[in-house]
């Protein structure tokens, strides 16, 4: 079995190869090539953390993978990592373990490439101004995974915490090479993008309607329980509604529980899954002015994809560390 680091991964890994990889494993869960179901939380109540697997086999190169992660938001309080994760390889056609690698890089960098495979989609062409609301560890694989699909030009973004925004403001600029401005509220910030993207674990809604200009692509990323919810029901209500799965939204998502529960949305007006999109087998955006917004949980099957580049990646370049733990 191969090791590969948080650091090995980012060697191997380039955020282009990633979206062409999570675009495949779309289509290809699009097309019943796939065994994905429902990630398994497990709720630690009294220091309010969660375990979560997430198993996912794919028929194309016999690939079977589980990822278990925990999210402990209270860890923050004392410096200490929110989120821990590790991903497990298989060979679907024996059983074989072929891989252990690090979880986290693995999240942000596939849930970043999910975001850029719907806004090169679903996004106006010329759509250049980018805005996160936001700025914890999944920002910047967001800003990189649009700045790979769109020319972005300018990056505006807000958190609640103004010191990490401007953390981020500097490492993002660094990084992409554009400017990065902190606004004062998420209002701000969505007045002027073009592209959105939210990123919190907001229980009540930061952006509605009225917040964001016509024609936008709105990447809603954060929400991913059913008592968490970052877009107001109104913008869900003026928009074409594109999921990563009706699965595991309509189970999952916040976003679409809380207003479908409380009668302010409906089930019947989602539009698609995004896989619908990629194989043209529902529209996309059909003019400049129109609204988007893409809704994701994560779903297991983008992480087994981007698991498998590494894998190979790693064994191409001879990298990483071989173990054996029967010996």
């Amino acid at each position: 079995m191969l090791l590969l680091n948080r650091s090995e991964l980012a060697q191997v890994l380039t955020m282009p190869d990633a979206i062409a990889a999570v675009a495949d494993g779309f289509r290809e869960h699009q097309r019943g090539r796939s065994l994905t179901p429902l990630r398994m939380h497990v709720e630690v109540e009294p220091v309010e953390g969660v375990y979560l697997m997430m198993p996912s086999y794919l028929e194309k190169n016999a690939l079977f993978g589980t990822k278990v992660l925990s999210v402990y938001p209270r860890n923050a309080e004392q410096q200490k990592p929110t989120i821990s994760s590790l991903y497990l390889l298989n060979n679907a056609a024996d059983g074989t373990f072929l891989a252990l690698m690090d979880g986290y890089f693995l999240t942000g960098i596939r849930t970043g490439a999910a975001s850029a495979v719907a806004a090169g989609q679903l996004a106006r062409a010329d759509a250049c101004i980018h805005g996160i609301i936001g700025t914890g560890g999944q920002a910047l694989y967001q800003a990189e995974a649009i700045a790979a699909v769109r020319s972005i030009r300018e990056l505006l973004v807000y958190d609640r915490n103004e010191p990490a925004a401007r953390a981020f403001a500097e490492t993002a600029t660094q990084k992409l090479g554009v400017p990065v401005a902190v606004l004062g509220s998420a209002q701000a910030v969505a007045a002027q993008a073009e592209i959105l993207t939210t990123v919190t674990t907001s229980s009540t809604p930061v952006i509605c309607r009225a917040d964001v200009r016509p024609g936008c692509h709105v990447n809603a990323v954060g929400a991913f329980k059913p008592t968490m919810q970052e877009i107001g029901s109104d913008l869900l209500t003026d928009a074409l509604v594109v999921v990563d799965t009706y699965q595991g939204c309509l189970h999952e998502a916040g976003d679409l529980v809380v207003p479908i529960k409380a009668g302010a949305y409906r089930r019947e007006d989602l539009h698609a899954e995004l896989g619908e999109i990629l194989l043209g087998t529902k529209s996309g955006r059909t003019s400049d002015a129109q609204i988007t917004l893409f809704k994701s949980v994560g779903i297991a099957f983008e992480d087994l994809v981007v698991a498998n580049l590494a894998y190979q990646r790693a064994q191409e370049r001879q990298m990483g560390t071989r173990v054996c733990l029967t010996d």
